[in-house]
């Protein structure tokens, strides 16, 4: 019987005696193989897993025709993408740096469904949210592909999308030791101001009703810079949120899993329950609407 010998493929016997088989280069995450050696499924995955995982050609500089770089620096500047928000475009761009740096050099045109597959289950191991933003700029590039005559068909559509887990909502003694720990006066008392989302060229103009808690916290802090709340001290707006509010919570003392979006989520309860004691209302109101001049 001929014997054919795979390159990087691991095998072992886990705790319950069954035999599992993986892809695994250097510097890359394993890929499971299904089947056994030589079937047509155990083959097909094998080769998408080399495709995929394979290290890249020596010259970085280089930009292959084709290639997976030049569609999506083509992307970048097309209106499709100029049509985005600024904070789309950032959020896409950081999406497809890494992606870009591992498989750059790929053509676009050869690229099998199931090794866009593996591209995405290999960030979603452990950053499922990261997966799935990947996906999207990455299904965006193949649509850009297409309408360039690069490819027929779009090798992401269809891949599913990972569920993401809830986040914890902070107990209003876990608030008010964050407040004991950060007085009015200081950035991180600004963090519950909510998200602003906008679409590029759109200028709405809104009138907001501000509770009093933050009129108090936006009074009490110095003004730098008129249009972004959370800034540096040089009145840029700050960066980096999540890992801001992630130090602040660690310093205050209190457990990992209070996240930004947990206290969003339980400051707006009491909020919510005290409007309805003032204005006699039993519906569960999330949060002050806006009303649009």
């Amino acid at each position: 019987m001929a014997r054919i010998k795979l390159q990087y493929v691991n095998e072992y016997i886990d705790r319950h005696g069954k035999v599992r088989r993986y892809v695994r280069v250097p510097g890359s995450r394993g890929v499971k193989l299904p089947g056994l050696p030589g079937s047509v499924e155990f083959m097909a995955a094998y080769q998408a897993a080399i495709a995929t995982v394979a290290p890249p050609p020596p010259s970085s500089k280089h930009v292959i025709h084709g290639s997976l770089a030049e569609i999506t620096a083509g992307y970048f500047r097309s209106a499709a993408f100029a049509n985005l928000s600024e904070a789309s475009q950032q959020l896409y761009r950081r999406a497809l740096k890494p992606v870009l740096e591992a498989h750059g050099h790929r053509l676009v045109r050869e690229m099998p469904k199931a090794a866009a597959r593996n591209i995405i289950e290999a960030i979603g191991e452990s950053r499922p949210g990261a997966a799935n933003l990947t996906r999207a700029a990455l299904s965006k590039v193949m649509v850009y592909a297409i309408s360039t005559g690069v490819r027929e068909d779009n090798p992401f559509t269809g891949l599913e999308r990972y569920r993401l887990g809830t986040h914890h909502t902070w107990t209003e003694a876990e608030i008010a030791q964050f407040e004991r720990r950060w007085p009015l006066g200081t950035r991180e008392r600004k963090i519950r101001v909510s998200q602003q989302k906008t679409r590029k060229g759109t200028t709405n103009e809104l009138m907001i009703t501000i509770h009093p808690a933050l009129a108090r916290a936006l009074q009490a802090g110095p003004v730098v810079g008129m249009h972004h709340l959370l800034t540096k001290a040089n009145g840029r707006p700050l960066r980096g949120i999540s890992k801001f509010i992630e130090r602040a919570v660690a310093r205050a003392g209190l457990p990992e899993h209070c996240v930004a979006h947990g206290l969003r989520q339980g400051w707006t309860a009491p909020v919510c329950r005290e409007r309805r004691h003032h204005q006699g209302d039993r519906r569960d109101v999330r949060a002050p609407h806006a009303q649009r001049d």
